[in-house]
């Protein structure tokens, strides 16, 4: 999840009844806070993040830092559209939760059973591992992918459809056997996408506008799996370079599953919400319950372990579940931090590949859990 240090500074985003913001007011010591946090990036030249705290169901921070698109000086705004790389993983875990509750998939069924040309594992490798990160499937290595007999490149450098993707996946041995040990895993994401297609008829793109987006009136979300394809209020990615300017760094990848989610401020308060009430499928809480249920293996983040759980992890803070995701992807950052105890939630979003989202989320965090204790001493 770490990246390079975030240079940033401020571009005030006006608190609209879209995103169902209290006045800046409200939490006046997190905004002052949270501007300090950014104050070191020129809104007129720099690209940066859009920044939003949730409380109790509304925006009390809404910000946007720095530009969304540096050749026509736009700056970042609620509606400034990110790739959020692998905070998409949850959406692609709800899509899998959706068709088991529609009985069309089981969990616990082997992988094989939908997608039966994939090589023997020589092991059951379930749908349900492959959510948690513990079936033992490899990630994006330089000596499992090979193009003309190089590594391939990710990114933008090098190209494959998704069918010729999926070609390359489908023969790539375990790495362990399954249920062994957590090991995060792109390729068990991306397989993911592949089984929803298989399952449902649609792509996962068309599958999640239906059963996912739509139903949250998440307007500006989506899967994208046609990168030519024009989205309205797109920040653009992107990298220094040499001579200390920018330049442009977007992906020329199509496949979806492991990332590949477009979305802005504005519609990801929907999709916070729905963590509290849910209004996707049946409607039942049996659907957030397996979501935030965690695999029985855990992961190992440094000296502080954690749970997974549907592109979720978990961490006990004081005894309180922290529900979170990092995102990383060409010229993109992105971190999403949950914690229902206190109804709190942080979204950061950046279009710059040495933004550090995790870091800075998590400082934003520790901000607002500040205020929350002084305001509820009275303070």
């Amino acid at each position: 999840m770490n990246q390079a240090k975030v240079l940033l500074a401020t571009v005030l985003l006006a608190a609209s009844s879209s995103l169902g913001a209290d006045t800046p007011a409200a939490f006046p010591q997190l905004q002052e806070s949270v501007d300090g946090l950014f104050a070191d990036l020129n809104p007129k030249q720099d690209p940066g993040c859009a920044v939003g705290v949730i409380h109790r169901g509304k925006y009390v921070l809404a910000k946007g830092y720095g530009l969304a698109n540096l050749e026509h000086d736009i700056p970042i705004s609620s509606a400034s559209v990110f790739r959020i790389g692998s905070v998409s993983k949850q959406f692609t875990a709800m899509a899998i939760a959706l068709l088991a509750e529609q009985g069309k998939l089981d969990l616990d069924a082997d992988v094989h059973e939908y997608l039966p040309d994939l090589m023997d594992y020589g092991h059951k490798v379930t749908i349900r591992q492959m959510a948690h990160h513990t079936a033992g499937m490899r990630d994006y290595e330089n000596d499992v992918f090979q193009l003309e007999g190089k590594p391939f490149r990710f990114g933008n450098e090098d190209y494959w459809t998704i069918q010729e993707f999926y070609q390359a996946v489908k023969d790539v041995p375990l790495r362990h056997a399954p249920g062994e040990q957590w090991q995060y895993s792109n390729l068990a994401y991306f397989l993911l996408s592949q089984v929803v297609e298989q399952v449902s008829g649609q792509t996962l793109r068309g599958f999640a506008a239906i059963n996912i987006f739509d139903p949250l009136a998440m307007k500006n979300s989506l899967f994208n799996d046609h990168i030519e394809g024009v989205i309205s209020q797109r920040a653009d990615g992107y990298t220094r370079n040499e001579e200390g300017g920018y330049d442009i760094l977007m992906t020329n990848l199509d496949w979806v599953g492991d990332g590949g989610v477009y979305t802005n401020l504005e519609d990801f308060i929907h999709w916070d919400q729905n963590f509290y009430k849910n209004r996707l499928g049946k409607q039942s809480p049996e659907l957030l319950e397996l979501m935030n249920t965690p695999g029985p293996i855990p992961g190992t983040g440094g000296s502080k372990p954690f749970r997974y759980a549907f592109g979720q992890v978990i961490y006990d803070d004081e005894g309180q579940d922290t529900f979170s995701h990092g995102g990383s992807w060409v010229g993109f950052r992105a971190y999403y931090e949950r914690r229902p105890a206190r109804e709190l939630s942080v979204v950061v979003m950046c279009n710059a590949d040495f933004m550090d989202a995790v870091e800075r989320g998590e400082q934003i965090m520790t901000r607002a859990l500040d205020e929350l204790s002084t305001r509820s001493m009275g303070l």
